[in-house]
């Protein structure tokens, strides 16, 4: 996990409330945009949310999976590996606060599996809200998610909200951990330390090992010298490559020094 930067104000145009704040006049509303908000006042006026297609596909219009797919690069907000079928994912689960299946800020990208672990998996440490339905609520709708952040207190972690770097810890098998009870609630439930995940992190340093010990079969002593430091300064610059996956394991094992133990313990 790694800290996601998203601008609220940049609302994908499908998710805008239809009112007079946004579209004036109100015939100038785009029919996704209207279609979408007239599923969101039924979900509020039903209290509760429809799981049926026509209203499951408004929160995957094409504008916002291409603007969360920007966001976060096309990695999972839990996992961060690299996803070419992603999910667009509920931070807070539809089924539970049916007001907010469209709202902007309640939505983050999920590959299927930490998707499906994550499931509707929300323990708080807080009290939970509800929602009352005012034109100042349904103006605020695509902010609301945020703003119940300090009072709910949810163990789930939102990283576009907390960042995780303070927080977790890795092994050099790749598995992942934490001693904060958020953190550690966020990898149970996600499985963020499975064992594909684990393997995937590790190879990092398995490859890095691999190339380490090549350079030391090179004969020349200045040769090797060289192209170790190149080896050391690939990795560094792929950590800072936020395009690349498992950018949080990257950086913790060079802030460890376990690039400098491998060398060490292979010469």
């Amino acid at each position: 996990m790694i800290k996601i930067n998203k601008d609220l104000n940049q609302i994908p145009e499908s998710l805008k409330p239809a009112t007079t704040e946004y579209y004036n006049p109100l015939s100038s509303v785009p029919v996704p945009t209207k279609t979408t908000h007239l599923h969101r006042m039924k979900m509020i006026n039903d209290g509760k949310y429809t799981d049926e297609t026509k209203y499951n596909k408004r929160y995957k219009y094409d504008d916002i999976r291409t603007a969360l797919g920007a966001i976060y690069l096309s990695k999972c907000a839990y996992c961060e590996q690299k996803i070419e079928l992603s999910h667009v994912e509920h931070y807070r689960p539809k089924d539970i606060y049916h007001w907010l299946a469209f709202s902007w800020d309640n939505l983050i990208l999920a590959c299927p599996h930490c998707n499906e672990y994550k499931s509707t998996h929300f323990e708080l440490s807080g009290t939970a809200v509800t929602f009352t339905n005012t034109a100042a609520n349904i103006r605020s709708i695509n902010t609301l998610s945020a703003s119940y952040y300090f009072r709910e207190l949810p163990k789930m972690i939102n990283p576009e909200i907390t960042d995780p770097l303070p927080h977790i810890k890795f092994k050099v098998d790749g598995a992942i951990e934490s001693n904060e009870i958020r953190f550690k609630y966020t990898i149970e439930k996600c499985k963020i330390s499975r064992t594909y995940l684990k393997d995937e992190r590790r190879k990092l340093l398995n490859d890095f090992k691999d190339d380490i010990a090549a350079e030391l079969l090179k004969p020349n002593k200045a040769g090797q010298i060289a192209g170790i430091g190149a080896l050391v300064d690939k990795f560094k610059r792929d950590s800072k490559k936020m395009t690349n996956p498992y950018i949080a394991f990257r950086r913790y094992a060079i802030r460890h020094n376990w690039l400098k133990e491998i060398i060490k313990e292979l010469l």
